[in-house]
This record gives structure tokens, C-alpha cells and sequence, in this order.
């Protein structure tokens, strides 16, 4: 199946699910928006918040996002990859229809959207996803001793600093070297995001970087 078609499929099906005004009981262990400033101990924690599903539909990989990632999948064509923030589901979805034989674990942290994310996967006959549910750091330890090594990882959950720079130190030993791909979402998202990612570039762990788009921001290391 073509980019095209592919984007055409999805975002579709996301115009339909963007029509429904059902509340859904999420529980966010994230950062939440910028204006927030959450405790550690309220992400520890997380927040139940009843959101309706038309607004998290509106939420995650778009057309422009997608393109980045089909590019990068282009030269990559990975077998392993996880992802840390399902969502709805429309992230790994993309995923899933541009790498066919790979495997993707994904990880959400609220059980009532990531029930509707398997739906959705469902929906779409994707098989080759599999999502785990609970906060990333409680989860991503045995997943990833599970998966060994990784030929790319998708960070967009939490947008918080201290916890995007855990994640990457924790995931980086798993990625596959000559040739794994990092990409962090939202890295332009609040000033804790632009600062996690600076001190992400000063490992110089990496063979390329490569920053993505204007108005949103996305950032991709070669390893």
C-alpha cells in the first residue's frame, strides 16, 4: 500500500472517531500540558481526567508526522519497535502499514485508551502490534530485557524533561548499533522538552541527528 493510500486509510478512519463526543475515563501519567508544571508525585500518581473521545482522536501521528517516520523506515526497515504512547493507536497503525514484517510493542498508560487503541488496530487487521499497559518505567525494564535489541524506538508520552532523558539513558543500551534510529516527539513542546532534548544531542552517543517540521517539532537520532 502506497504513503498516500496509507494516510488516506487512517486519518479517514480518525474523522469518524473525531465525530463521537463519548467521555472516556483516561488516567495520565504525563506531564499534561505545559501550563501544568505537575508534581513528580501527580505523574507518579496519574490524573483521571473524563475527555471525550473526539478530542483524543484529535491527538498523535498525523499526515506530516507519518511522513517523517515513512522516510525513515524507508532507509531503516526495521524488525523491532517500540513505541512509549499508544494512544488511540493511530502512531503504531501508521507504523505497522509502512514496516508489514516488523514486530511493535507499544506502551499506554491509561486502560481505557489502550482498549480503544487495540480496537482501532483491530479495525485496520493489524497484527503485528502488541500493547502493554502501565507507566512507562514500571513497564519498559522486563519489555525490554523481552526485545534485546531494538531497530527503532518512538518516545512521545510524558513531555516531561527529567523523565524523557530516563527513558532515553534506559532505552539506549537496547537500540541496535549502525543502523537503530531514536526519534523523540514534541521535543519544542515546553522549555523542560527543548532542555531534555539539548542534553539528549550533548551525548553524542550518535552518528546523525536530525531535527523535523516548524510549527511542531520532532528529533531523530542515528546511532
Amino acid at each position: 500500500m502506497r504513503f498516500e493510500e496509507i494516510v488516506s486509510k487512517i486519518e479517514s478512519y480518525r474523522e469518524s472517531l473525531k465525530r463521537q463526543e463519548a467521555l472516556i475515563e483516561v488516567v495520565d501519567f504525563g506531564a499534561g500540558k505545559p501550563e501544568e508544571k505537575r508534581t513528580q508525585e501527580q505523574m507518579e500518581a496519574g490524573i483521571t481526567l473524563d475527555i471525550p473521545l473526539c478530542e483524543l482522536a484529535k491527538i498523535g501521528v498525523k499526515r506530516e508526522k507519518a511522513e517523517v517516520i515513512f522516510k525513515i523506515f524507508n532507509d531503516l526497515s526495521p524488525q523491532k519497535i517500540l513505541e512509549l504512547g499508544t494512544c488511540l493507536g493511530f502512531s503504531s497503525s501508521y507504523m505497522a502499514y509502512f514496516a508489514p514484517n516488523a514486530q511493535i510493542w507499544s506502551i499506554e498508560g491509561s486502560p481505557n485508551v489502550a482498549q480503544i487503541a487495540k480496537e482501532n488496530h483491530q479495525h485496520f487487521n493489524l497484527k503485528n502490534i502488541e500493547v502493554f499497559i502501565g507507566r512507562f518505567d514500571k513497564v519498559l525494564p522486563n519489555l525490554l530485557e523481552k526485545i534485546k535489541l531494538l531497530d527503532f524506538a518512538f518516545i512521545d508520552g510524558h513531555h516531561n524533561k527529567e523523565a524523557t532523558i530516563a527513558y532515553f539513558k534506559q532505552i539506549l543500551p537496547f537500540m541496535k548499533r549502525g543502523g537503530g534510529v531514536m526519534l523523540f516527539d514534541d521535543i519544542a513542546w515546553s522549555s523542560g522538552m527543548q532542555e531534555a532534548w539539548k542534553e539528549i544531542l550533548e551525548s553524542h552517543c550518535y552518528t546523525k541527528a536530525q531535527e523535523f517540521g516548524e510549527v511542531w517539532k520532532m528529533g531523530a537520532l542515528w546511532l
